[in-house]
């Protein structure tokens, strides 16, 4: 199956789902994250502003911030290159709508320069901890231009597929979290 029609498929179930079943799911999902070695380790966070149904990261502002780590969110710098960068934020009023209605930070934040983990979402993904996303390619270059960053996909468990198409420019994840387990 191409990586579009996975994607399309996937995306109709996650559309479907209630307020309640995301946000149960997602808290589910954060309380692994906040026990992972990675996620405990890493001093730098970036994050990514959950929109659609995705796995809900605002939580992770505060968590975070109670435990010191610095947290950052994506912002398109250049869209013809698919460049972005992680700017840090303090919290929600750091954000803005911004490319694709996005919320991105304002351009008056500090760049993280080298994040210890970046936190991605998630459209569809395999045991391979291959990953589709909403088909931009923008967390591909950049996971290319960071390749010490410890990658970590958020996602429901009725996403992973069998197997997902791989090109030579796609970067496989270290971690996947869902509600019913941690992919490694």
């Amino acid at each position: 199956m191409e990586k579009n029609e996975i994607r399309k498929r996937i995306l109709s179930a996650r559309d479907a789902l209630s307020d309640q079943d995301c946000m149960e799911m997602s808290t589910s999902i954060l309380k692994k994250l906040l026990k992972t070695d990675a996620f405990l380790r890493a001093w730098k966070v970036g994050l990514y502003a959950s929109m659609k149904n995705e796995v809900i990261t605002y939580p992770l502002i505060g968590k975070s911030a109670m435990l010191d780590k610095g947290v950052a969110f994506p912002k398109i710098t250049d869209p013809v290159h698919k460049q972005m960068v992680f700017r840090y934020v303090l919290g929600m009023n750091d954000l803005k709508t911004g490319t694709f209605g996005i919320l991105e930070p304002q351009e008056n934040t500090t760049v993280m320069e080298q994040p210890d983990v970046i936190i991605l979402p998630v459209v569809a993904f395999d045991s391979m901890l291959n990953r589709i996303g909403q088909g931009g390619g923008y967390y591909d270059v950049y996971l290319k231009a960071h390749p010490k960053a410890y990658k970590i996909g958020l996602a429901y468990e009725f996403q992973k597929t069998d197997s997902i198409p791989r090109k030579d420019w796609d970067v496989p994840l270290d971690l996947i979290i869902t509600e019913e387990q941690i992919y490694e």
